[in-house]
Parts: C-alpha cells; sequence; structure tokens
C-alpha cells in the first residue's frame, strides 16, 4: 500500500511527525478533501495502526462492511443515516474509548465530510464527545492527546501530484476538566472550535464561495513568486504551503475590506484567462516557455531524445492499464471528489494483474529468469518515469517551438508571458506586498 502510495505521487513532505504522542492515546483529527486518499496520507505516513471511523453510509454492502472492518474502520451514524441507528453509535463510541484506554489510536474527520475543495467545512463534536467521555470514565487520568493533520495536495486528482502532510501540535484533553465538570456541552463546543481553529492553521482554506476559482487561479498564478518575495521556511513544499496560505488570508482581506479594489483585480484575472484559454494555452504552459533558455533548452532537447527508450518501454508496460483503468473510472465515478480513490484502488487490482500477464505470456517465454524478474520489478517504476517524461517532452516542445518557431508565434507566446507577468505584479500590488 505504502509503495502504491508513493507511485501515485511525485513527491510526499511529512512535517511535525515529532508532534505524534507517544505511549499515549492519540486522536487524529485531519481535515478531509480527498475521499479515501485521506486516510492514506495519515497510513502511509506514521507507524501507527489507527482505528478509523466513516461514515455510516458506506457500510451497507454486507461485503464491504466486513471488508472495512477488516481494514480497521467502523461506522458512525448521522442524523441523515435515520434517527433510529443514532444509538448505534453508542456501542461504537464505547469501543473506540475501550481503545483509547489501551493507549491505541483513533481517527476521525471533525468535518464529517469531505469538500473536494480548499475549504474547511463546519466541524462536528463527535471528537470532542468521545474524547471527553473517555477523560470522563478515566477520572481524567488518560492523558489523551488530540493530534489535528493537515493534509495538502497539489491537485486532487491527477496522477504524481504531490503531497504535504502537517501533523499539527496536540492538544490535550485534561486542560479541559474542569470546564467538562461545570458544563459539558459548553466543553465540548469549546474543545470543537480550538480543534478548528489549530487544524485551519495547517491547511489552505478559501472561505470565499462566490469568488473560490478565481482565489485557485490567483493561486496558481502568484504563490511561487509570492514565495520568493519572503522567507518562511528552509523545507521548499513547507516554504509554498506558507506562501500560498498567507495570500490567500491577504486576499480574504482585500475581498472584505476593499471589495471595488478586489472587483479591480478578479475583472483583469478574467480578462488574462480568456486570453489565455483564446490562444489555447494554460497558466502552466505560459509558466513553463517563461523559462526558455537556448542553452538549457537544447540540454533539455538532447535529454529527451536519450530517454526515449525508457519512455517507449515504460509506455508498453504501463498504457493500458492506465488507460484502462481512468477510461472505467470516467465512466462510473459521478462525483469528482471519488476519482484519486478509484483510480487508486482500481489501480491496485489492474496493473499487478496487466504486469503478471506481461510477464508470464511475454518476458518468461522470452528471456533468462533473472532478466525477466527484474523487468517484472521494474515495470511501476518505468510507468512513473513514463509519465513524468511524458509532460516534460511537452515542456521541452513547448519551449522549443517559442525558440526556434515562427515569429508570429514566438510573438503570441512573448505577449502571453508579458501579461502573465503584469498579472502576477498586480496581485502583488493590490495584497500590499
Amino acid at each position: 500500500m505504502r509503495f502504491a502510495f508513493w507511485l501515485s505521487h511525485s513527491k510526499i513532505t511529512v512535517e511535525g511527525r515529532k508532534n505524534i504522542p507517544k505511549d499515549k492515546p492519540v486522536i487524529f483529527a485531519p481535515n478531509h478533501q480527498n475521499a479515501l486518499m485521506d486516510p492514506l496520507a495519515l497510513v502511509c505516513t506514521n507507524k501507527l495502526q489507527t482505528v478509523w471511523l466513516a461514515r455510516a453510509d458506506i457500510f451497507k454492502s454486507k461485503t464491504f462492511r466486513v471488508i472495512l472492518n477488516f481494514l480497521k474502520i467502523w461506522p458512525v451514524y448521522r442524523i441523515r443515516d435515520g434517527k433510529e441507528n443514532l444509538s448505534n453509535n453508542e456501542d461504537i463510541f464505547a469501543k473506540v474509548i475501550r481503545l483509547l484506554e489501551n493507549r491505541q489510536s483513533v481517527a476521525l474527520f471533525p468535518e464529517a465530510a469531505h469538500s473536494g475543495k480548499r475549504q474547511m467545512l463546519p466541524h462536528k463534536k463527535a471528537i470532542p464527545r468521545i474524547a471527553l467521555e473517555a477523560e470522563e470514565k478515566n477520572g481524567f487520568q488518560l492523558n489523551l492527546q488530540i493530534v489535528p493533520v493537515g493534509i495538502s495536495y497539489s491537485h486532487y486528482w491527477k496522477f504524481n501530484r504531490s503531497l504535504l502532510v502537517q501533523y499539527g501540535e496536540p492538544i490535550p484533553i485534561d486542560n479541559f476538566w474542569v470546564d467538562y465538570d461545570v458544563n459539558p456541552q459548553k466543553a465540548m463546543l469549546d474543545l470543537r472550535d480550538q480543534i478548528h481553529e489549530k487544524l485551519r492553521a495547517l491547511v489552505i482554506d478559501i472561505p470565499s464561495q462566490k469568488y473560490y476559482r478565481e482565489y485557485e487561479l490567483i493561486r496558481l498564478l502568484a504563490a511561487k513568486t509570492y514565495a520568493t518575495k519572503k522567507f518562511f521556511g528552509k523545507n521548499k513544499a513547507l516554504q509554498l504551503f506558507r506562501a500560498e496560505k498567507e495570500l490567500i488570508d491577504k486576499l480574504e482581506t482585500l475581498e472584505t475590506q476593499s471589495p471595488d479594489e478586489f472587483n479591480v483585480l478578479i475583472e483583469q484575472l478574467h480578462q488574462y484567462e480568456s486570453e489565455i484559454e483564446k490562444a489555447g494555452f494554460n497558466n502552466r504552459q505560459i509558466e513553463n516557455t517563461e523559462k526558455a533558455h537556448r542553452l538549457k533548452t537544447s540540454a533539455k532537447l538532447a535529454f529527451a531524445l536519450a530517454t526515449l527508450p525508457v519512455f517507449v518501454s515504460g509506455l508498453l508496460f504501463n498504457g493500458i492499464p492506465f488507460i484502462v483503468s481512468r477510461a472505467i473510472a470516467i465512466r462510473k465515478v459521478k462525483d469528482r471528489t471519488f476519482l484519486s480513490s478509484f483510480n487508486f484502488v482500481l489501480g491496485l487490482i489492474i496493473f499487478p494483474v496487466f504486469y503478471l500477464a506481461i510477464y508470464f505470456i511475454l518476458l518468461h517465454p522470452r528471456f533468462s529468469g533473472q532478466i525477466s524478474l527484474l523487468l517484472l520489478i521494474l515495470m511501476p517504476f518505468l510507468g512513473k518515469a513514463t509519465y513524468w517524461l511524458l509532460q516534460f517532452y511537452g515542456d521541452v516542445a513547448l519551449q522549443t517551438l517559442y525558440l526556434a518557431g515562427r515569429k508570429k508565434y514566438k510573438w503570441k507566446i512573448g505577449n502571453l508571458i508579458k501579461k502573465r507577468r503584469t498579472m502576477i505584479e498586480l496581485i502583488l500590488n493590490k495584497v500590499n506586498f
């Protein structure tokens, strides 16, 4: 599972693992934006064997229920699952409390649903209730800790995206002893709000409903430049994350306090977006072409030609299962939030089956045992390399066309590059950098 998870991402950065308490009961409280991939982000970045609580509607199938229980996933019932089922939570919570009494770890999403956006949903009271009831039952001597976990993806469903997982400082529950004794309901709400506050510091949370898409485009446009203007840390992933977070916060302030200025920025953004779409490009392509340099691009072109055998080999071993799994996902998955999870689970089945078929049908009969086994082992690595090379070839082709293409083409790209720079400068000026 860890290997497959590594294959799915270009880079996985983990921060704050030292914040996970040792020899203490732990409740992980992560944000939830990407279905099954969010639990995997925790499972694959710490050593604890955590029991997960998930919404009850995914347990309807008896077969699936058995599988989920085997994977240490238990149901939590909500009002939408029927009032008659809410009493089932008592048994589940009792089992969870017994786990915590044995210094085990539990995880559930405080939002109780996934958004599919860089937006946190309102938090529910499940975590505070479990934590405070567990401590009350044990005279507030458990030393239970709640660890907020921020999960951030460069993209939600594209293959080979980057991932940042941040384990925040734990929240000790014994601090709420006195308040819970006086007013249990208020203590639950206060703990819920503290979890929300701690978790929000670890994620990109775009509050605007009306202009969410525009916030996202501004983040993609200007965050890297913003990150070069201010130092947030040596780690590149954290540097970019903190730059994005501060940029979003400043945009929120601009939208709230200076709506006229904000509207001017949005109008300019729409105009820029319309122009690059009309020209048949996207922001990433313009950003890449801006980096074109004759000597460097020539070296890249030579590297591209030299790696063609690797690309072709990877394509032969991985092209069919990759295309098939994504074709099935597009046809079957209606909610894009589940695309990444569906592709991941389907890939765990399709790719090994295809690899073994290639091994027994083509490789084993033609090559020695050692060579055919080596090729079998290399198949997934070649697939990862091929996906990266495909994007690399596209970037090199655009840079080569820009440097050596016709004047009309060079003028069009050059004009878009200038407009992109102007747009970034406008964004940075508006947020008073």
